[in-house]
């Protein structure tokens, strides 16, 4: 067993360690890569990036003129994307295929580039390490691992295209790791900014992470310095966005709220209930506090449901956006002292990935 198997739903045996061995290379940089569902995030030791994690592949040859002032393209393999398009469609989803796919991988590979483009000192050819992380269920798939660290080892070359400049940004990736998702803000938790350095005390305490997204609930525990077990299940924040879309069209149908994309309407509610579709404004507020609670509700079920010992956890920590999109009633439903959002917990997972990078 390698010390990234994590066994899923069972305890994983005492030579199972947290931390991985340090890096075996000369790297310019380690990344950290959330390719989420929802919304693709990169952590650098000089910045951070996130925005909606959707490509597509377009054809300007016709184009006279861009309303857009910071018109933005990305060339890789010769063909042309544009990324963080709402209205678009990216590679989400819960099949076990999306790990595999092209659209993927150009996903990851944009990400990486959009991100090294802005480094002031960006060198010529980045040596990268890259650490990522999977839903829990699939974190013991070597099908799956080696897929995706296959995918994404080697040199790439990505241009970045705006009016005024194409810029090609080469990069090595020499060394992909692949984790558990929740084990990126267990990382995060554990650390230490003051001493630089992870926290014996928390990690000597049995902490459990909660991770709600776009597609899935993950789980971390934590004990005796170990992430002895993960588990996994499939309710996440698509299916809030579903039931409410499902439940307005079936109420307010003049508001053809399937009008908007789910990245829409998700992206629309963050700001206010009041919604514009094409055909006028409406107030989702009713609809918003129902099946935010709902949502809460399931996810409170399904931890519960787990039979975890929670008297001998120290923390709840709870990470990913559905852990702020539902924490008025998540606070409700668990109604103990000891559960904490983590702090940026969009954002989390993915820093948490750079800090197991380097430590």
């Amino acid at each position: 067993m390698s010390e990234f198997d994590v066994m899923e739903n069972e305890v994983v045996g005492e030579e199972q360690p947290t931390m991985p061995v340090q890096p075996q290379g000369d790297y310019t940089r380690i990344i950290g890569l959330d390719v989420a569902n929802s919304t693709l995030k990169i952590w650098t030791d000089e910045l951070n990036l996130k925005y909606v994690n959707t490509i597509r592949q377009i054809n300007d040859a016709g184009l006279v003129y861009s309303f857009k002032t910071d018109y933005q393209m990305y060339v890789y393999d010769k063909a042309v994307y544009e990324v963080g398009v709402v209205s678009a469609a990216g590679s989400g989803g819960r099949g076990i295929s999306r790990y595999g796919s092209e659209q993927y991988k150009i996903e990851a590979l944009i990400g990486i580039a959009s991100c090294l483009k802005e480094l002031p000192n960006l060198s010529n050819h980045e040596v990268l390490r890259v650490v990522t992380g999977v839903p829990s269920s699939l974190a013991k798939n070597q099908k799956i691992i080696a897929q995706i660290k296959q995918m994404l080892t080697g040199v790439h070359e990505v241009k970045s295209v705006t009016w005024e400049d194409v810029k090609p940004i080469t990069f090595e990736i020499r060394e992909v790791i692949v984790v558990p998702q929740p084990l990126g803000t267990m990382y995060d938790y554990v650390y230490d900014p003051e001493a630089d350095a992870l926290n014996e005390k928390l990690l000597d305490q049995r902490a459990i992470v909660i991770d709600i997204g776009w597609g899935t609930t993950d789980i971390a525990i934590l004990e005796t310095a170990r992430v002895r077990s993960t588990f996994s299940f499939d309710i996440g924040t698509s299916d809030y966005i579903s039931d409410l879309q499902e439940d307005v069209n079936s109420n307010v149908p003049e508001a053809s709220i399937f009008s908007l994309s789910p990245h829409e309407l998700d992206l629309s509610l963050l700001e206010s209930p009041v919604v514009e579709t094409p055909f006028g404004q409406y107030d989702l507020s009713a609809y918003v506090e129902k099946h935010s609670k709902n949502q809460a509700k399931r996810v409170y079920q399904e931890v519960m449901g787990l039979g975890l010992e929670f008297n001998k956890f120290y923390k709840i920590i709870l990470t990913g956006g559905g852990s702020l999109l539902y924490e008025k009633y998540l606070r409700e439903f668990f109604n103990d002292p000891r559960l904490v959002i983590q702090n940026n917990a969009v954002m989390a997972n993915c820093r948490g990935f750079w800090l197991l990078g380097n430590y």
